[in-house]
């Protein structure tokens, strides 16, 4: 089947055509032409040439297509004869008698044997917008679910072609989960569960499309009740996140017709309807409860994934009655809807990260006591409200920093000797340095790095002792750092001596313990002014290997880091 649509500056037009077996002209005129006219009550006709069962049903959409144009052409092949009629709208309702007769412009015209199908003209569309071949595909989606019967495609001026599919409305929905019918699982009671076919989905994020909010239900291909919940309460979460089709071609059967003429609907006030409405009503209960299930689980494998954090297993190290209290305050969020994955995965590790302190455990016990999803917002208050004990924890860490600091500048204004005391400080202290240093090792010869390193070999090399070596964050940088006293002015050979710590670590140790990276800093009071050291002291910076730094400038390197902390402490001291 093919459908074009002809949009030029002149033209509106449709021109639909399918290779199906036709209609002679007492056929036109019998049947296409009688309004009204129900199939269903003639039981030899009531499935296709193709083996498809028939979809109209009260003989009144053949009309329809009057709402959006003045003239229908209707053109038909069949048993190597063509028919050809014209309809007007507007000559139709000037008649001035009860009867109207189409202009037949063809009648049993002799065609080639191979010639067959019919092909639908509307003309004069009234349409004024341009046709969407994407929105007219995708309604086309929505509405029906023969696609995977018959090839239907769309064109524009006999161009861009477009394939419809069932699928096609599905395309702008990130599906996550979907459950097929027939379902045993579903199937309590209701008699006619073995024939309900097709699928329900929920996607990762809500459905924005609100058509497709809810579960349609079709009839040989065709809607007959848009998306709904079917009298269930719809301020349900879940209720956001499904969608589906599911087919119910048996109501066709039923002794009562059910279907509105619209077929936007079907009448549920009979009883066999009110039975479908119930089953459907249990179908969507018990997917909602899987879904959370599905959904907290979900959630659980991301934490594991994204935190390498495996929530059951930590669980498992708390005892009983914290491990209660904890499920009390995860559960929900695990179960939440409107808590996405990364959001779920911030809040628990919060907690998990935080479940160590005595202070959160008595706290989370205001918590423990949100056990419903939809009571989520008082939670994440709670947390809030959390973050204002964690500010005053982090308030008192400032101030200590603060301190040292202080401490730091009077050593250096005091030209303290390295060692001890500024050694010592340092290494207590070793953020003054890098904030990004996490391990830290002092007074490390190479001896003893090689006897690590290479335990069963004998390294013949001059020993050296290095102040201090430590590493970043992820490991993959190793620093070597070199103080003085305060009073020291870097040279030349201190630069050097750096250097060649640089070199024997990249050569012997670095590659070895999996570090892609040595850095040296030499610090000390001040720089030289030779030429030579700060030719020396600009090559090494652009590669990166060696660097110098005063005391003065780890001062005023750490006051900026926690300037903000400082302006806050200064204020209200």
């Amino acid at each position: 089947m093919s459908i074009d649509f002809a949009d030029t500056d002149e033209t509106k037009e449709i021109s639909y055509s399918d290779d199906g077996a036709g209609m002679t002209f007492q056929e036109l005129n019998e049947k296409y032409l009688v309004i009204g006219r129900n199939r269903r009550t003639e039981p030899d006709a009531q499935i296709s040439s193709k083996g498809r069962e028939v979809i109209g049903k009260k003989g009144l959409g053949k009309l329809s297509v009057f709402g959006i144009c003045d003239i229908i052409e209707v053109i038909s092949i069949k048993n190597d004869l063509k028919n050809h009629f014209k309809m007007d709208i507007n000559e139709i309702k000037n008649s001035r008698t009860n009867l109207y007769s189409p202009e037949i412009i063809l009648f049993n015209q002799p065609t080639a044997s191979t010639e067959k199908g019919t092909t639908i003209l509307l003309k004069k569309i009234r349409r004024k917008s341009n046709f969407d071949l994407e929105n007219i595909s995708l309604s086309l989606s929505k509405k029906f679910l023969i696609f995977d019967k018959m090839t239907v495609s769309l064109t524009l001026n006999n161009a861009n072609e477009t394939v419809v599919t069932n699928e096609l409305k599905f395309n702008d929905l990130k599906e996550q989960f979907r459950w097929k019918f027939p379902n045993i699982d579903f199937g309590e009671g209701y008699p006619y569960w073995k024939s309900v076919r097709g699928s329900i989905i929920t996607t990762e994020t809500p459905v924005k499309d609100t058509e497709m909010s809810g579960i349609y239900l079709t009839s040989r291909g065709k809607i007959v009740n848009t998306a709904s919940f079917y009298g269930l309460r719809d301020n349900d979460q879940f209720h956001s996140y499904v969608t589906g089709y599911l087919e119910v071609d048996f109501i066709d059967n039923f002794d009562e017709d059910v279907i509105s003429t619209d077929r936007h609907s079907l009448n549920w006030e009979n009883d066999k309807t009110k039975e479908l409405q119930q089953y459907i009503q249990s179908v969507i209960k018990k997917i909602g409860s899987d879904w959370r299930k599905k959904r907290s689980e979900l959630k659980r494998s991301s934490i594991k994934e994204e935190r390498s954090l495996d929530i059951e297993v930590w669980q498992n190290t708390l005892p009983t009655y914290e491990r209660e209290l904890s499920d009390k305050i995860i559960n929900p969020i695990l179960e939440n809807a409107n808590i996405d994955i990364e959001k779920s995965s911030e809040i628990i590790g919060n907690v998990i990260d935080k479940f160590e302190n005595k202070t959160f455990k008595e706290y989370a016990s205001k918590i423990a006591d949100i056990s419903k999803p939809e009571d989520i917002p008082a939670l994440l208050k709670l947390m809030d409200d959390w973050k204002a004990i964690e500010a005053k924890q982090y308030r008192d860490l400032a101030y200590a920093r603060i301190e040292v600091i202080k401490q730091f500048e009077e050593y250096i204004n005091t030209n303290t000797k390295e060692v001890p005391t500024l050694h010592n400080f340092l290494k207590k202290f070793s953020w003054l340095l890098d904030p990004r240093i996490l391990e830290f090792r002092d007074e490390v010869t190479y001896t003893k790095l090689l006897k690590e390193t290479y335990p069963d070999d004998k390294l013949d090399i001059k020993d050296r002792r290095i102040d201090f070596l430590c590493s970043n964050a992820l490991g993959e940088i190793l620093y070597v750092i070199e103080i003085k006293r305060s009073n020291f002015k870097v040279d030349k050979d201190a630069l050097e001596q750096a250097y060649e710590y640089g070199v024997f670590l990249k050569d012997k140790y670095a590659s070895e313990t999996g570090f892609s990276k040595v850095v040296c800093f030499v610090v000390g009071g001040e720089k030289s002014e030779e030429a030579i050291f700060r030719s020396k002291e600009k090559s090494y910076m652009s590669t990166g290997e060696v660097f110098v730094k005063t005391y003065r400038e780890l001062l005023e390197q750490s006051k900026e880091y926690h300037r903000e902390f400082i302006e806050t402490y200064d204020k209200y001291k």
